[in-house]
């Protein structure tokens, strides 16, 4: 029984070491998911397909608040994100899949403005991992099995407004909150020795709160350009295991992007966009050796008009992405580029959409490991009027 205790006894103190610092990417089995989780960069599927390109023109991405009023019905936006994704490396080949729904959004317009209610996905961490060791007891080798589960992230619940002041500028201002809860489980068991050594388990919770404000512009300077123009402003950002115990305070990442689009040619849409993203904000929430980097992306894509569906039209998009993430795999930051293509398909004479996507990403860090994952994107948009 000594023997027990003193072994349950260094596992406690094991999770409390892994508790307090960031997994590391043996234990998290990802490139993408290290630090506070993976930012999906709260696109819509339509966003997505283009690489983000047109993120500052779409109603249904909650990035910048005067898009609202691109669309002219009130909107039921619902969106199902699942990937399947591979890391590759020394010593570690591992598969999983993801299913996220990153985006939920419903807006309506009054007169010349427009209202809006989102919830989307900030940061994933949802993982899980299992591996086999060997735990040395006196002079017993006993094979084990570990198990570690990360599930929640922060989300980036906004209420926005915008108002046309006149056919070539519309402006909107959002206002964010950020809660967010992170479970924690980590357990070992010997499967071939249950009666002497049992199994182990511990669960902790983690809760994240912080708030926001962002503004944005949509203008039209010359002929058939287009210009989307938003930022958000961090206030503070707090983590606290359970109910109480406060962990860290930071601030909420600031973000600035553009956008710009070409109309000229019939039935086609060009863009481009490039933001950054002080996510180096966040890093009091964490331990001193927390590998967190400010971040910028760079988007182009294309929406253009494809096959008819009786008299609706179809949309066929394409896109790229490059970025870097903002948690690295040590001190080594993560690089992500994507490709996605997809489609627009309009339902019940216009009162519906679905959009599909699919978007192939490639994730690597100097350090001798690679990801590579597929993101399937469905988005469901109800006018009811």
């Amino acid at each position: 029984m000594r023997i027990l205790r003193q072994f349950a006894l260094a596992a406690a103190l094991a999770y409390a070491a892994l508790a307090a610092h960031v997994p590391a990417l043996a234990a998290q089995g990802a490139v993408s998911i290290q630090g506070y989780g993976y930012p999906g960069g709260e696109l819509s599927t339509r966003a997505l397909a283009t690489g983000g390109s047109l993120a500052e023109f779409d109603a249904n991405s909650p990035i910048n608040p005067a898009s609202l009023l691109v669309g002219t019905r009130a909107t039921v936006y619902m969106q199902y994100d699942p990937e399947f994704r591979w890391v590759t490396g020394t010593g570690l080949n591992t598969s999983t899949v993801t299913a996220r729904f990153p985006l939920f959004l419903v807006s309506g317009r009054v007169g010349q403005a427009r209202l809006s209610l989102s919830y989307s996905s900030f940061l994933d961490r949802t993982w899980t991992n299992t591996y086999l060791d060997t735990q040395v007891v006196g002079a017993l080798k006993v094979p084990s099995t570990v198990t570690a589960v990360s599930s929640g992230g922060i989300a980036d619940v906004r209420a926005a407004l915008s108002y046309t002041i006149s056919p070539k500028l519309t402006l909107g201002v959002g206002f964010h909150v950020f809660p967010g809860a992170n479970r924690i489980v980590f357990g070992r068991a010997f499967p071939n020795d249950t009666t002497t050594f049992g199994a182990f388990s511990q669960t902790n919770t983690f809760n994240f709160s912080g708030s926001a404000v962002s503004l944005g512009l949509l203008a039209t300077p010359f002929e058939h350009i287009n210009i989307g123009v938003s930022g958000r402003y961090g206030f503070s950002m707090h983590v606290h295991q359970g109910d109480s115990t406060t962990l860290g305070d930071a601030n909420v990442p600031n973000r600035m992007s553009a956008s710009l689009t070409y109309d000229g040619i019939t039935g086609s849409l060009l863009s481009v966009r490039y933001g950054t993203e002080k996510w180096s904000a966040m890093r009091g929430l964490g331990s001193m050796g927390l590998s967190v980097f400010d971040a910028t992306e760079a988007s182009a894509g294309l929406e253009t008009a494809g096959p008819r569906i009786g008299v609706n039209q179809m949309s066929v998009r394409l896109g790229y992405r490059a970025r870097q993430l903002p948690f690295g795999v040590g001190a080594q930051p993560v690089h992500e580029t994507e490709l996605s293509g997809g489609v627009g398909i309009p339902l019940s004479a216009g009162h519906a959409a679905l959009d599909v996507t699919i978007a192939h990403a490639l994730r690597s860090a100097n350090v001798g490991y690679s990801e590579t994952g597929w993101i399937l994107s469905l988005g469901i948009s109800i006018k009811p009027y």
